[in-house]
């Protein structure tokens, strides 16, 4: 706030002025008195912009000031706002709130501020917003509910507020958000969730925004997202940081042909699918740090487009977790050779080893470098990678390892021994494995 009354600093002090007040041109006021209880009389009836601070509000205290665009109150330890607080301030334009200890909104507090087009309330103690608060704010543009403790919003809350822009609803408690909350935000251009404990969103929830420029959804619990999801909003900075994200489906960017920026860092993603970025011509920043990214054959599509992107600007930051030769290893600085994938051998990125036939399945360990595949009576097509020279367990010239391996049917327990031998020796069975 500080800030801003830098503008008001132009111009001469106006000689009638409160004394715990600072008057510029007569038409920008500003008070700060921690001994201040209420509005002090004498403000100048041409003033335009008013600013407090440590101010208590009572009903009528605005009386006589018709030309008021701009009020400011900070610092206020009421819990509530009285409904005739505005009273009189027909012209008023932005109304900022915040940093107070208003828990609740009284029905009727904007009755008579049908001309506010900038509504801000945020580091507040809200907790729920009465049907119908906003009914009379059809003009308004912005609306900033940030930092507050807001658990849900009511069906149809927001559906008055046609003309709206910017909604800011950034930490807050919602767990979760009626599937029409913004149906009829038909001009809005930036959502801002983020900070929330948002686990799911409903489908749908984004249908009809097609306006919208910025979505900020970091800082939730998401775990999944539905393919169609942002389907509609074709020109748009998009950020997923720091959610439960561990996978994202293949066509979940199809309908974003104008996405500028995707930031998915801090999430759970091993990998994404082959084609992800295939719509998105316009993509200009990709966020992928703090991902366990797994570096075998199936990021060989991610790997590619990383290389041959015209401004990888931030993608230094993302690093291989698995397998284990390659922990650690930025993702720009893997080539495409080390993409391996176990039992893979021969078969072209992003076509192999995983797709099991019906009644098989593949076991792996969580470093990839151990997979066999078995059917309800037998193993196969084991893939070992042995470690470096000079790294081999037991005795003699030979390799001895023993895993839990892990699919979707289930564990198995592998052990394996290799053993040097001469050209005329018999072979014998180097796996053993129990279900």
């Amino acid at each position: 706030m500080l800030l801003e009354l830098g503008s008001l600093l132009v111009g001469a002090l106006s000689p009638s002025c409160p004394p715990t007040c600072q008057c510029y041109d007569t038409s920008k006021v500003f008070c700060s008195n921690e001994r201040m209880r209420e509005i002090p009389e004498g403000l100048p009836g041409s003033a335009t912009h008013l600013f407090f601070v440590e101010t208590e509000l009572e009903a009528g205290a605005f009386q006589g000031l018709p030309s008021l665009t701009e009020l400011e109150v900070s610092g206020s330890p009421l819990p509530a706002v009285s409904p005739g607080v505005l009273a009189g301030l027909t012209s008023l334009r932005k109304l900022s709130l915040n940093a107070n200890a208003i828990r609740t909104l009284q029905p009727g507090l904007f009755t008579a501020s049908c001309r506010l087009q900038d509504l801000s309330l945020s580091g507040n103690r809200i907790e729920a917003l009465p049907p119908g608060i906003f009914r009379p704010l059809r003009r308004l543009q912005t609306l900033d509910l940030s930092q507050n403790f807001l658990a849900e919003l009511p069906d149809g809350l927001l559906a008055p507020l046609t003309a709206l822009r910017v909604l800011k609803l950034s930490d807050n408690l919602l767990a979760q958000v009626p599937p029409g909350a913004f149906r009829a935000l038909g001009q809005l251009t930036e959502l801002h969730l983020d900070g929330n404990h948002l686990e799911e969103l409903p489908s749908g929830i984004f249908s009809g925004l097609g306006e919208l420029r910025r979505l900020q959804l970091q800082h939730n619990t998401l775990g999944s997202l539905a393919p169609d999801i942002f389907t509609g909003l074709l020109n748009l900075t998009l950020q997923l940081s720091h959610n439960n994200l561990s996978s994202l489906p293949a066509r979940l960017l199809a309908g974003l042909p104008l996405l500028t920026a995707l930031v998915l860092d801090h999430n759970r993603l091993a990998r994404l699918p082959p084609g992800f970025f295939h719509a998105n011509d316009e993509l200009v920043r990709v966020g992928l740090s703090d991902n366990p990214w797994v570096c075998d054959c199936h990021l060989s599509y991610l790997l590619h487009w990383l290389q041959s992107f015209a401004e990888p600007l931030i993608h230094g930051q993302a690093f291989c977790s698995n397998p284990s030769a390659l922990r650690g290893q930025a993702l720009l600085e893997v080539s495409r050779g080390q993409l391996e994938c176990p039992g893979a051998h021969g078969v072209p990125p992003e076509e192999g080893w995983d797709t099991d036939a019906a009644g098989q399945c593949t076991y792996t360990n969580p470093e990839g470098t151990v997979s066999v595949a078995c059917n309800a009576t037998a193993c196969h097509r084991l893939s070992l990678r042995l470690p470096p020279p000079g790294q081999e367990q037991g005795l003699g010239p030979g390799y001895r390892g023993a895993w839990v391996l892990r699919s979707r049917c289930g564990t198995l327990q592998v052990s394996v021994l290799v053993t040097a031998q001469s050209r005329n020796e018999p072979t014998s069975p180097a796996l053993s494995s129990a279900p």
